[in-house]
């Protein structure tokens, strides 16, 4: 099961990657809650789908050997992990009530981040294992 979501989640980030790279402006527009963030940064977003792109390469080698690639895993999950942690803190620092951000970004962003998380975890338990 391990590697199914690694391997889902991977292609997920991909195309979430290749999206923010090739098409910044419509991405920024289509995706729920990023026009409140501030401003259209091209560079920006292309380079947090860069970011997205270097996860989805991490759980792609995790979905092939979760244990003997524990370490790219790792890395993605420290990434989707602190995104999801700005998400978190983030509708709390505002004047808006923060309990409709977060069901905004929950499936998006913190469900991933944790399923992430989840995916390291178990791959560095299964390193340990095998070490």
């Amino acid at each position: 099961m391990v590697r199914w979501v690694c391997g889902f989640l991977g292609v997920l980030f991909g195309l979430n990657g290749v999206a923010m790279l090739l098409q910044p402006y419509g991405w920024f527009g289509a995706v729920p809650g990023v026009i409140e963030t501030g401003p259209f940064n091209d560079h920006f977003v292309r380079d947090v789908g860069a970011t997205y792109l270097a996860c989805a390469v991490g759980l792609a080698f995790g979905a092939w050997n979760p244990a003997r690639h524990a370490g790219a895993v790792t890395v993605a999950a420290s990434f989707q992990g602190v995104h999801a942690l700005i998400h978190l803190i983030t509708p709390f620092c505002g004047k808006a009530v923060p309990w409709p951000l977060l069901a905004r970004d929950f499936p998006g962003v913190i469900l991933p981040a944790l399923l992430t998380i989840w995916i390291a975890v178990v791959a560095l338990r299964l390193t340990a294992r095998e070490g």
